[in-house]
């Protein structure tokens, strides 16, 4: 029988389990076989997120240090079993509850505000840590070396390092840049995410798990109008889309007084 056309209700949770397990041990064998090189595009995917031990590390991560001040985690600590099995059903089966969004604004130290979109734990936060356990690696394989930030082992004191290291071995450059992209998880376009996907994974049961689990919040106009205010504001309190030479730069030019280009000031009356 097709993966696509297993029908995984009709079976006992030990016969999901031998199911999953022959998968994925075909799967190894089949690697191994081809001399431990792996495929370009990984497949059975979900059979390896939805394995039992895979959900159970993903579930003790995303409650790490948590579990005093979120209630909803201590409801789901008094029967994790009988969740993870319903969570094993809903990866296999792609038969999710619809998406209970919520929105928290928090303030850095800088005092910058941003705003938070969060799901509820169960499913959706075990099932994020079940998605990345799987994939991860393979993700973190495509980005350079020195991406940092939210990876293990990579994250702001790393970043620093690697700066310092590059300003004292490139010590002619003395300049570097720091930018912003305002709302930029927001406004990524979800058809860039699904085709950068696709070229990692052939499994197209997982690519709409990621459309249910990810990519079901629609920021909607509301995102466009932010943007299209902060370039009109930009415009507006500077002139950072049109190059003007300041008044300085004619100065050396023959021909050229001084004080060309400077906006004469009002002497004060007593001077007069």
């Amino acid at each position: 029988m097709d993966k696509n056309d297993m029908d995984w209700r009709s079976m006992t949770q030990e016969e999901i389990d031998v199911m999953i397990a022959q998968r994925i041990d075909a799967d190894r064998k089949r690697i191994e076989a081809n001399g431990g090189k792996r495929p370009k595009r990984a497949g059975y995917i979900l059979e390896r997120m939805a394995e039992m031990d895979n959900l159970r590390a993903a579930d003790k991560e995303a409650q790490d240090g948590k579990v005093r001040k979120n209630r909803f985690i201590r409801r789901h600590n008094l029967h994790p079993e009988a969740d993870l099995r319903a969570l094993q059903l809903m990866i296999l089966t792609l038969d999710f509850p619809a998406p209970d969004y919520s929105v928290m604004s928090l303030r850095s130290d800088a005092g910058k505000v941003r705003d938070i979109v969060k799901q509820k734990y169960f499913p959706w936060r075990i099932l994020h840590h079940a998605i990345m356990r799987v994939i991860g690696e393979d993700l973190y394989k495509s980005l350079i070396y020195d991406t940092s930030a939210c990876i293990k082992g990579k994250g702001l004191h790393f970043g620093v390092r690697r700066m310092k290291r590059f300003l004292r071995r490139y010590s002619e450059y003395t300049w570097f840049v720091k930018t912003d992209f305002k709302k930029f998880y927001q406004s990524i376009p979800h058809e860039l995410v699904l085709a950068s996907l696709r070229k990692k994974f052939k499994d197209e049961r997982f690519i709409r798990l990621i459309e249910v689990a990810v990519l079901s919040y629609d920021s909607g106009t509301e995102v466009i109008k932010i943007l299209e205010n902060e370039v009109e504001r930009k415009k507006r309190s500077s002139h950072w889309s049109v190059y003007q030479p300041a008044h300085r730069q004619l100065c050396g030019q023959p021909d050229r007084p001084c004080n060309e280009g400077k906006v004469p000031r009002e002497m004060p009356a007593q001077v007069l």
